[in-house]
């Protein structure tokens, strides 16, 4: 809710542009592993960067999802920054690194299976790094900032613990791929399911900082409408 003209409080509009955008990219990627033989994409020990190698078919709809799930989560930190969720430079600077690397790993292709090292396999590589610690990094930091604010608590306490999960994926992971890069499988580990353990962690710390950033800027406009009537 929020107080508009006259004190009368509204439902402040959902944010239907980044919705589409981001659900548009999550049914993608869910219809992707619905294909027969999960559109050529082992899931359990191969990537999701797999897609663009295997064919136009799963590769050109892959590419549009992560760009599509880029500019719903540019769109809401845009917003989180206007709230007042995303407060000074650190913050801010890290949800930007999440997203530049996000689109580095949609430009940069990971190197096939097999194959030589490339500039832009190495580039693939550090992409995934700074794009699994950059958001657990921001959800820390929002955890220490406000697990002793009153009514924030909670909410800090909820993302402090998927940074926590996510820490716990991606740093074997992250481990696993710098060391053998394409050559995942013959680690006998099924990289490519912690994989998609990160992404859904992903996706619910973006649902759950943009429903923090929305109570946030709720609570600001009720504080004015009480200032103002006072």
């Amino acid at each position: 809710m929020y107080v508009g003209e006259m004190g009368i409080d509204r439902p402040r509009e959902l944010p239907w542009q980044e919705l589409v955008l981001g659900g548009t990219a999550v049914a993608v990627l869910l219809g992707l592993h619905l294909l027969p033989d999960s559109g050529g994409v082992d899931p359990v020990y191969e990537l999701l960067s797999e897609y663009p190698l295997r064919s136009v078919v799963v590769g050109v709809p892959y590419t549009l999802a992560l760009l599509s799930a880029n500019t719903a989560v540019v769109l809401l930190g845009v917003a989180m920054v206007r709230q007042g969720l995303l407060r000074g430079w650190l913050t801010t600077t890290l949800l930007a690194v999440w997203c530049l690397s996000l689109l580095g790993l949609t430009v940069f292709l990971k190197d096939p299976v097999g194959s030589a090292g490339t500039w832009y396999g190495t580039a693939h590589k550090l992409c995934t790094v700074a794009n699994f610690v950059s958001l657990p990094a921001l959800c820390a930091l929002l955890w220490r900032r406000f697990r002793t604010v009153s009514g924030w608590r909670g909410n800090a306490r909820r993302v402090g613990v998927l940074a926590a999960l996510s820490m716990v994926c991606a740093v074997p992971f992250a481990a696993a791929f710098l060391r053998y890069g394409g050559q995942l499988r013959a680690t006998g580990t099924v990289l490519g399911l912690i994989e998609r353990c990160i992404v859904v962690l992903d996706i619910a710390t973006i649902v759950t900082l943009a429903a923090w950033s929305r109570a946030m800027a709720a609570a600001r406009d009720k504080r004015r409408f009480d200032h103002e009537v006072i």
